[in-house]
């Protein structure tokens, strides 16, 4: 009988998320979590080697000339009477814009190095927000396995009670039998949870970029705020803060420069050459010429139709991004409110009232009055009401962090943005 109590009692304890550790399993915390997998996303990796390619652009975007100088070299023989003579000479010539198109490349070029910036610190975002949501897969994995090994201790336990109890004629078959299903039941359902651990555990570490064989651990979670949410204010405030809005912004900025410059390309061009060389071996030559290039076949129209496809590519970017980050907004703090309700419910009353039965029920079993059987269910019952909490956790948690990367900031700095109920 005590050890049946002993099983009550722990299944009516709080859930304790802690779980027994080896000497190699490496315990983190959230933000030093977010922040390592930040530093080593391949993400981030390439939106900053994207930078590159932008700067590149602008280095070449800050001459007036459409194509590099022309140098070329003749040599004429001469046959005379009196012998052969050379003449040879030298020839640069260049192409100058005359409409400006440059300042207007050069514009676009700088939106575009600013807009890849921004762009890396989005990936900062993104990778940090992922790093959030798969160590919160591993903190609730751990403690579904902490719970459901408890479960699975306790209804080995009473199985070996109803052993002892049907050896003794005091339950049947059938009762026996029920006990040893939970058993073998919640065995089944603490190696499964041990198993989904391990797996949210080598995620972790991938992210994290650490050895395969390495297991990684969580650390408690930090409390709820409980947030201001007004919509037009946080809308403004998200769309203010955003880097892949800013991005965008900038991008359909840059756009519109380069159709602009591509259009002026349309415009004659001056060309200008510089010659020297020698004519019958005596006379010395020196001088230069001007031109224009005369855009009667080429008239870069499908350069313009490519420059046009960008703008209004980006300013359906622009718009999709707009039109996201209201979607983010509104849903993830629609979903906090109501998860965060839901929590202090649970938190509350629900658990309550669960540790309460259990208590019961241990203490009616001990006197006689509940059977074997009712012992399992109300056994069952517990374990489904805490597992639920762990789920109405997972949106709670789920939302407050999609609600941070929404407005790109830390989970914990949204009280001091939005400001507290």
């Amino acid at each position: 009988m005590k050890a049946v109590l002993v099983g009550l009692s722990l299944f009516a304890a709080p859930l304790d998320a802690s779980m027994a550790q080896t000497g190699d399993t490496l315990r983190v915390a959230l933000e030093d979590a977010a922040k390592r997998a930040v530093s080593v996303s391949p993400r981030v990796v390439i939106a900053e080697g994207s930078i590159l390619a932008a700067r590149g652009e602008r280095a070449e975007a800050i001459w007036p000339f459409p194509s590099n100088p022309t140098v070329a070299f003749d040599r004429t023989r001469r046959r005379a009477p009196t012998g052969d003579v050379y003449d040879f000479g030298w020839n640069v010539s260049q192409q100058v814009e005359l409409a400006g198109q440059s300042f207007l490349r050069r514009g676009a070029a700088s939106r575009r190095v600013r807009a890849a910036e921004v762009r890396a610190t989005d990936a900062r975002r993104l990778s940090s927000l992922d790093a959030r949501l798969i160590y919160l897969t591993l903190h609730l994995a751990e403690r579904r396995a902490a719970l459901a090994d408890s479960n699975a201790t306790f209804a080995e336990r009473l199985a070996d009670m109803g052993r002892q109890q049907l050896d003794a004629g005091e339950i049947n078959l059938l009762e026996y039998n029920t006990v040893v299903l939970e058993a073998a039941r919640a065995r089944s359902q603490a190696d499964r949870a041990a198993a989904d651990r391990r797996v949210s555990s080598a995620d972790l570490g991938r992210i994290l970029a650490l050895p395969p064989d390495s297991a990684v651990a969580t650390v408690e979670l930090p409390g709820f705020p409980d947030l201001e949410l007004p919509l037009a204010r946080t809308l403004s405030m998200a769309l203010a803060r955003r880097p892949d809005m800013q991005a965008a912004i900038l991008e359909v900025e840059a756009s519109g420069k380069a159709l602009r410059a591509t259009r002026r390309g349309a415009l004659p061009n001056l060309e200008v050459a510089l010659f020297t060389g020698q004519e019958e071996g005596t006379d010395d030559l020196l001088g230069f010429s001007l031109g224009f290039s005369v855009p009667l076949f080429q008239r870069r129209q499908a350069d313009v139709g490519s420059a046009e496809f960008d703008r209004a590519a980006a300013q359906a970017v622009s718009a999709a991004t707009d039109r996201l980050i209201r979607a983010q907004v509104t849903a993830s703090g629609a979903r906090y409110t109501r998860a965060r309700a839901a929590e202090r419910r649970f938190a509350t009353d629900v658990l309550r009232a669960a540790s309460e039965n259990a208590t019961l029920a241990s203490r009616a079993f001990e006197e006689g009055e509940v059977s074997i059987a009712e012992v399992v269910v109300f056994r069952t019952t517990a374990v489904a009401t805490q597992l639920e909490y762990l789920e109405v956790l997972a949106d709670a948690y789920q939302s407050w962090f999609e609600l941070a990367a929404a407005l790109d900031a830390r989970p914990e700095e949204l009280l001091e943005l939005l400001g507290a109920q």
